[in-house]
């Protein structure tokens, strides 16, 4: 092979591992079950979001920075925003269509809904109901505003999605869930004060600030789900192709292992680790009957099916633990 040749390949290969997130346990499929989870509408979604509406209404109308902060603390908008921004990556309009609909029903319906009812009750239940300095900064006052917004609104959709991509090994970590806390609050700075602006504007009857809190929210989450988080995992090299690559060779192992035991039981475990874009490592764990004595060529077996089917090298690890069945049945 020529010197040219050589580095070429170098090149290509190089460029293959920068745009991936590589060595990372079942990385992709772990993505696609965390747009599931935040596709999901739950009771407690509900009522976290009604809290920190309550929360942050109270800050506004009092002019609180520090209660305003404390809403955005309980704010559950991060799971939601990794729907939207994972199931466009992935092309699933299930995750897609489930987060964006459960963040606008959370912000404009429940969200607002919510700062609505509390204003009206204060406003005929107490004096010195009014418009403060906190809910005039969510109404985009000036050229200044909406661009300082626009901007934290995409750093925080960087930030949620650096956490995926750039150290994807903290969601395994213990310190994984304090980090996805922290970028919550900073998602939720973009999203709960004006929601609760709108519905405290509809009460007073300022629509004109309801309006531009409205298209302050719109811009908002665009800059957090489409221009930061989206985006930045698509430069990291996320795509659909890799998870359907972990998927294909964990059903490759799968029917391996069925046709060699003559059965897969539940208790089994197939760990897909992607080294690049045509190299895996697999890691199998397999409970047999004890006595079973043809599994000593299990590994290679499903090595080259890798190779044969899919035309992967591969790396394969197989654990093999003996078990004993009684049954009455």
């Amino acid at each position: 092979m020529s010197l040219e040749k050589r580095v070429y390949e170098a090149r290509s290969s190089l460029g293959r591992k920068l745009f991936g997130v590589w060595g990372v346990q079942d990385y992709y499929t772990r993505l696609e079950q965390i747009a599931e989870d935040g596709a999901q509408m739950t009771y407690g979604y509900i009522l976290m979001v009604l809290a920190s509406a309550a929360m942050a209404t109270g800050g506004l109308l009092i002019n609180s920075p520090a209660i305003v902060i404390g809403s955005m603390c309980v704010a559950p908008f991060l799971g939601p925003s990794r729907a939207v921004c994972i199931g466009g990556l992935f092309c699933n309009r299930k995750f897609f269509l489930g987060g964006l609909p459960k963040q606008f029903l959370g912000l404009l319906i429940l969200g607002s809904g919510m700062a609505y009812i509390i204003t009206v009750l204060l406003k005929y239940g107490l004096p010195g109901v009014e418009v403060t300095h906190e809910i005039l900064l969510r109404s985009m006052a000036n050229t200044l505003h909406v661009v300082l917004s626009v901007f934290i609104a995409v750093s925080a959709g960087i930030a949620a999605s650096l956490a995926l991509s750039a150290e994807p090994r903290t969601m395994d970590a213990p310190w994984g869930e304090v980090i996805d806390a922290v970028i919550g609050v900073e998602i939720a700075i973009s999203l709960i004060p004006p929601a609760s602006v709108i519905g405290i504007s509809l009460a007073l009857g300022r629509l004109d600030i309801g309006w531009h809190a409205f298209l302050l929210l719109m811009v908002n989450i665009l800059g957090l789900d489409i221009f930061g988080s989206m985006l930045m995992l698509g430069l990291h090299g996320v795509k659909v192709r890799y998870l359907a690559m972990e998927t294909t060779i964990r059903r490759t192992v799968e029917s391996t292992l069925a046709a060699t035991l003559g059965a897969i039981p539940l208790v089994n475990t197939i760990s897909v680790t992607l080294i690049d874009p045509t190299a895996v490592k697999v890691h199998a764990t397999v409970r047999h009957q004890a006595g079973e004595t043809h599994l000593a060529a299990l590994a290679q077996a499903i090595g080259d099916e890798i190779n044969n089917r899919l035309g992967y090298r591969s790396e394969v690890m197989v654990e093999t633990i003996p078990c004993q069945r009684y049954s009455t049945l």
